[in-house]
């Protein structure tokens, strides 16, 4: 069940992903005013900042003082409200050694007040029993402007799902 959960949020994000953002990319520079933009370019690299610094406050900083505020990781898993955001973030960043952030594409959409993003990060990390990766995640996130700054009300991370070795699977 889990399993079906996982590849059914992976699919929805993958959808969104593929067909907004060919839209998203083109509105973003004749929609957003440049101001927008660029503030909600330097919310995600706030959210980058704060893996490098493996920060779990300055991620729960990023995220609206809204009880309705949610996070899925790329697990699948939600976790609401901040404080257990940034529980959630603490407990993460507490088995990793260093993590790096680089964001490949990102792009907006004025949605309501706030903006619709969707993007792609690279992340290169060491975890603490030493073993290095490199994980690709797709977002999706709303944000919105809260006491005069922009914060995420929502944000769902997902990491494509890793091909099967069919023939291990029938023995």
């Amino acid at each position: 069940m889990n399993s079906f959960r996982s590849i059914s949020r992976f699919t929805l994000a993958l959808v969104l992903y593929a067909c907004w953002l060919h839209s998203l990319h083109a509105q973003t520079n004749t929609t957003l005013d440049q101001k927008i933009i660029a503030a909600n370019r330097e919310l995600d690299q706030r959210l980058m900042d704060a893996h490098a610094l493996k920060d779990a406050a300055l991620v729960e900083s990023l995220f609206s003082e809204s009880s309705g505020a949610f996070f899925i990781d790329p697990t699948g898993d939600p976790t609401e409200g901040r404080s257990n955001i940034r529980r959630e973030w603490a407990a993460w960043f507490d088995t990793l050694e260093t993590i790096r952030g680089d964001i490949q594409d990102v792009s907006y959409i004025p949605a309501g007040e706030g903006v619709i993003a969707v993007g792609t990060v690279i992340y290169t990390r060491k975890l603490r029993n030493g073993t290095a990766d490199r994980k690709t995640v797709i977002w999706t996130d709303y944000r919105q402007i809260e006491k005069g700054r922009w914060v995420y009300l929502f944000r769902h991370a997902q990491w494509p799902l890793e091909p099967h070795n069919s023939a291990a699977a029938h023995k």
